[in-house]
């Protein structure tokens, strides 16, 4: 890609689980521990938790660590309380969820600092989330600080993807030109189709979603890629 100047990223399914949807991320963990609910419950479980962590006391200095605890936590009290599981222990599953899920982002985000760090060198990074309002913290937790110039996070502005404002709003902050700027997400709706709206170019991480992205596969991608460390290829 020529004439780039800037690339804003993505964070949850991008850079954090490499384009494995965060569903599809925890549910590998109940598998891996043998925890017995069906997938269709957990599923229910998910949206559950999704839609009421906002409420919990999550601050500008929560980590990742304690925001994830928190969600893996209400999923399974919601699978308790509607008898979608067996005899668990909340306290214990929800653990060894934890540890799980937290080693591999760990491991995920450690083998892509590399490409991160290349292409800092080379042009002006960002990142654009929705997120809680703690993704300074998060960000710095993972030892990727100093990497982004700008860190959008929804909570503090006001806006939540799939809306293209928010990632205008890292446009703005960094004096971005949209034809001079790529943007890397793993959702088509919320990352691939606001670029295109913005004119920017956009390159589709491709991974395990949430739902079924195959009918956008001929729409408006520049590229497709299937691990963050194809990008040093690329850019």
């Amino acid at each position: 890609m020529e004439n780039i100047k800037g690339v804003l990223f993505d964070f949850g399914g991008t850079i954090d689980t490499n384009g494995i949807h965060w569903s599809e991320m925890i549910w590998m963990a109940y598998e891996t521990n043998k925890i017995a609910v069906k997938k269709a419950n957990y599923l229910k479980s998910y949206i559950y938790a999704e839609r009421n962590l906002s409420t919990r006391n999550i601050s500008e200095t929560t980590t990742f660590y304690e925001t994830l605890s928190c969600k893996l936590n209400l999923q399974l009290q919601f699978l308790h309380r509607e008898k979608y599981s067996g005899n668990i222990n909340i306290e214990t599953e929800a653990k060894l969820l934890l540890d799980t899920c937290y080693e591999q982002v760990k491991s995920n985000i450690n083998s892509k600092k590399d490409v991160l760090l290349y292409l800092k060198n080379k042009y002006v990074l960002g990142l654009v989330s929705n997120f809680y309002g703690n993704l300074n913290t998060v960000v710095n937790e993972f030892g990727l600080q100093g990497i982004f110039t700008e860190i959008i996070d929804s909570q503090i502005h006001g806006l939540r993807k799939p809306d293209p404002m928010l990632w205008q709003v890292a446009l703005k902050l960094l004096d971005l030109q949209a034809e001079e700027t790529v943007i890397v997400g793993d959702s088509y709706i919320n990352d691939i189709a606001p670029a295109k709206y913005l004119d920017c170019k956009a390159i589709w991480l491709k991974g395990k979603s949430w739902n079924d992205q195959h009918q956008f596969e001929h729409f408006s991608a520049d590229r497709i890629i299937y691990t963050l460390n194809e990008l040093q290829e690329i850019l």
